[in-house]
């Protein structure tokens, strides 16, 4: 055993002995007072006896009646009502054997013991080994953060639902901690002047300037969960004009079976992502852990941002394996291991491989037995892939077959396909690549009895290679900040909530579906670059200017994600619908399409590539540089990227 886990040991052995100890004196004043209590505190009582036999007796049996409660083994400083109802059952249970054995062994009239003394000692244990057990959190918590506040920064906590008591809590037992809240704030009519946990709602969110003046608010912890950008923006702009600069949020998402618990870490900076791509999301992570418990699941592609993301997140839902696949050597190795830190190393499997490589992805198939599979891998830059179709077709189309093929033939029980929005009415050759690809899940999936579904969204903020990085770097260097034209427009939402999304539309699908996800209302380019302009306190035009570049091959100026083409349905979800496939292959024309693609690879040019996906592809409509108001301009995808990284 090494120094590290001797030391826990003893750590733990030693919180055992104080509270043992710390009980003992519980049972034993517990006792004599109720004994003293009895006898109106009279000098006639036989202490001596007590002391020597009925003591020792009542010590043992509720120390282990309490040991088996397992109440010896509870955190001293996070002591829970749980762990405070346990006290108050080990307390009825001791009393109750001790009830019986002078009861039952009529040993009430030689020592004396009434029904009231029995009562007494019971109320009086729970009360002094509860206190006891409660009292270092009572000082962590109350006492100390009361002398150490001054310290810290005053914060107004915007919130006062199930996340924001959660927060609370956590910002009071965080030692040493930063925040000292100071209340609440709430637009919920009937949480007005309530208290929770010792700290009053002070008002609406209207009434924000009066409360940051009046209580001197030095920091606003944003804790709804539901808050979308356009909240994120009303708050900030409050704060800035009050000069409070210092404005922070949670990140994570709504979950509305509260399996997901708010916690420290979880407040950051309030970034662009909040005020541009952030949505009210909320899923149902006991809907989406039906699948994934216990389970073994492949992500491919696993080393991009989507890929990634839905690694980190699929860990909370407890599966039995993780495999990660993606052809990106130094990145897959970065994801190990910090997948490593966050959960057992032992359980993630990393493969090197290319997915066109087909007895490799066959035989990895063959080695981890998947149950579930996350197909991320693909090509996803529109103007490289304008330069290079073939690779999108080796990938995006062939690669895709092939991990598809794979599942269907070793039973994986639910594949998913992360799609894009550049699928639907493709005017670049990457957004055709991914029509296909949906067509190849749902044509496979048609009649197989593995469910196989596509999700479809739009552009995510800070992946790799959007516009953001690329941004946030013109900024450091003094601008300008290029944009490719002023009427651009794009969808966004954060990567952690895109995710979330396709896990819960994954949870919900059914086989041979497309579903796509509401990513809210299309934000200008330029606009996303203004607000990060201002969230450095620098002003538009004047400290950072905005360049204008031109449109590029294979773009157009809006993205649609619901379309009259299909047509789309709702589901149980506010923010995923159902889309209206025609279904144009099954599995044979679907080996036959692949066939020729295949072929093509050692010959053909742009013109052929372009001939071949209109014909696979009705509704693409490839325009080179096209009129100017048809086009798509950068998107949140548009660098290169190393292969099988969604």
């Amino acid at each position: 055993m090494n120094r590290g886990l001797i030391s826990i040991a003893q750590t733990n052995l030693m919180r055992k002995f104080i509270l043992i100890f710390l009980d003992v004196i519980s049972f034993t004043a517990s006792l004599m007072i109720s004994i003293a209590l009895k006898n109106d505190f009279s000098s006639n009582i036989s202490w001596g006896f007590l002391i020597t036999f009925i003591l020792p007796a009542f010590i043992l049996i509720k120390i282990f009646v309490f040991a088996s409660f397992k109440l010896y083994d509870i955190s001293w400083r996070y002591v829970s009502l749980q762990d405070l109802a346990n006290i108050f059952k080990a307390c009825l249970v001791s009393s109750g054997l001790i009830f019986i054995l002078i009861y039952g062994f009529n040993l009430y009239e030689t020592f004396g013991f009434t029904k009231s003394i029995l009562l007494s000692d019971l109320v009086l244990t729970f009360l002094f080994s509860s206190s006891f057990k409660i009292s270092k959190r009572m000082y962590l918590e109350v006492m100390r953060n009361s002398i150490n506040n001054a310290d810290k920064k005053r914060t107004l906590i915007i919130g006062a639902g199930s996340s924001g008591e959660q927060l609370l809590r956590e910002v009071n037992r965080k030692i040493p901690g930063k925040f000292n809240p100071v209340g609440f704030v709430d637009d919920d009519p009937q949480k007005q002047n309530l208290y929770y946990q010792g700290i009053k709602v002070l008002g609406t969110t209207d009434m924000l300037p009066e409360i940051i003046k009046k209580f001197k608010i030095d920091t606003i912890l944003i804790s709804i969960l539901s808050a979308d950008r356009k909240f994120h923006r009303k708050v900030l702009k409050i704060a800035r004009d009050c000069g409070v600069s210092d404005v922070k949020v949670i990140s994570t998402v709504n979950d509305v079976s509260n399996s997901i618990k708010v916690r420290i870490n979880d407040v950051r900076d309030i970034d662009l992502s909040d005020l541009i791509g952030r949505q009210a999301v909320s899923i149902n992570t006991k809907l989406i852990a039906s699948y994934l418990k216990d389970k073994r699941v492949m992500i491919t592609g696993a080393a991009g941002s989507i890929g990634s993301e839905i690694a980190r997140q699929i860990l909370f839902y407890e599966p039995e394996q993780i495999a990660i696949v993606d052809i990106n050597e130094s990145d897959l190795v970065d994801l190990e291991l910090q997948l490593g830190r966050l959960w057992t190393s032992e359980k993630i499997s990393m493969y090197l491989c290319d997915i066109s490589n087909k007895a490799k992805v066959e035989k990895i198939f063959e080695d981890f037995k998947p149950n579930v599979v996350f197909h991320a891998a693909a090509y996803k830059h529109v103007p490289v892939i304008e330069k290079f179709p073939e690779e999108a077709v080796r990938v995006n189309i062939i690669g895709t077959h092939v991990v598809a093929n794979a599942a269907n033939q070793f039973g994986v029980e639910n594949f998913i396909l992360i799609s894009t929005d550049k699928a639907v009415n493709p005017t670049s050759l990457m957004g055709a690549s991914k029509r296909i690809a949906e067509n190849i899940v749902t044509g496979i999936g048609k009649n197989s009895s593995s469910s196989f579904v596509a999700v479809r969204f739009g552009n995510v903020i800070g992946s790799r290679g959007s516009v953001l990085p690329i941004f946030i770097n013109q900024l450091k260097n003094g601008g300008p900040i290029t944009i490719t034209h002023p009427d651009m427009k794009r969808y966004f939402m954060t990567i952690p909530e895109a995710v979330s999304l396709v896990l819960q539309a994954s949870a919900t699908g059914k086989n041979g579906e497309v579903y796509v996800l509401d990513m809210g209302e299309p934000v200008k380019i330029v606009d996303l670059a203004n607000e990060l302009i201002i969230l450095n306190n620098l002003i538009p035009g004047k400290d950072i200017k905005i360049e204008y570049t031109g449109i590029r091959e294979g773009e157009k100026l809006f993205e649609e994600v619901l379309t009259a083409e299909e047509g789309v349905i709702s589901t149980s979800h506010d923010k995923i619908f159902k889309s209206r496939l025609v279904y144009l292959h099954n599995e044979d024309s679907i080996n036959v399409m692949v066939d020729e693609f295949t072929t093509m690879l050692a010959y053909a040019s742009k013109e052929d590539w372009l001939a071949a996906f209109k014909y696979y592809v009705p509704t693409f409509s490839p325009s080179g540089k096209v009129d100017i108001y048809d086009t798509e301009n950068m998107s949140d995808d548009d660098l290169p990227l190393q292969a099988n990284s969604k």
